[in-house]
C-alpha cells in the first residue's frame, strides 16, 4: 500500500509538469502550425490561429495614429482603413510568413510555385538566391508573445488557456 500512495502524488506531479510545459511552449507549437500551414498553403488551418478583426485594427491605429478629433487624422484613418482592408487577407498575410515581409511581389509568387514544389521536395532548402528571413521569438508577459524578424514582428495574444491568435504586425 505504501508503494501505491507515492506512485498518486508522482504520477499527479508528472501530469502538472507536462500541463505547465504545453502551456508554456503553446505559442511555439501554434507558430510551428501556422508555418506547416502556410508550406501546404492551408488557408483554414492558417485562419484559425489569426484574429483579422484585431489585426486589421491595429494595423489602421499604427498608419493612422489613435483616432482623435482632428479632422486630418479622420481621413488618414479612412484612408488607411481602405488599405489595411485590401492588404489584411489570408493570402496577403500568409504571404508575409513565407518571406518575412510584404515586399514579395504577386507575380514572384505565381512563377515561384514550381519553385516551391521542388523547394518542399527538398526538405524545405530555400531556392538558390532566395534567403529565408530569421525568425527570433520573445515573451512580453504571459499573455503576448512576438515573432520578429528584421523587417516585421508578427504578435500573438493568448486566446484562452493555450491557444494564440495572431493579431498585430509592427513594422
Amino acid at each position: 500500500m505504501a508503494k501505491q500512495s507515492k506512485g498518486i502524488p508522482t504520477a499527479l506531479l508528472a501530469v502538472v509538469i507536462a500541463i505547465a510545459a504545453y502551456w508554456y511552449w503553446s505559442p511555439l507549437l501554434v507558430v510551428h502550425q501556422m508555418k506547416e500551414a502556410v508550406r501546404v498553403h492551408d488557408v483554414e488551418a492558417f485562419n484559425s490561429h489569426v484574429d483579422f478583426p484585431a489585426l486589421r485594427e491595429n494595423m489602421k491605429d499604427d498608419i493612422a495614429g489613435k483616432p482623435n478629433d482632428d479632422a486630418l487624422s479622420g481621413f488618414g484613418r479612412l484612408l488607411g482603413g481602405v488599405v489595411v482592408d485590401a492588404l489584411v487577407r489570408p493570402e496577403a498575410v500568409m504571404l508575409v510568413l513565407e518571406h518575412g515581409d510584404f515586399a514579395k511581389k504577386r507575380k514572384d509568387r505565381h512563377e515561384d510555385r514550381d519553385a516551391r514544389e521542388q523547394e518542399r521536395e527538398r526538405d524545405d532548402e530555400p531556392p538558390s538566391g532566395e534567403k529565408r528571413p530569421k525568425w527570433v521569438t520573445e515573451r512580453d508577459g504571459v499573455n503576448r508573445y512576438i515573432v520578429r524578424n528584421d523587417k516585421i514582428a508578427l504578435v500573438f495574444v493568448r486566446n484562452g488557456f493555450a491557444d494564440w491568435k495572431l493579431s498585430e504586425f509592427r513594422l
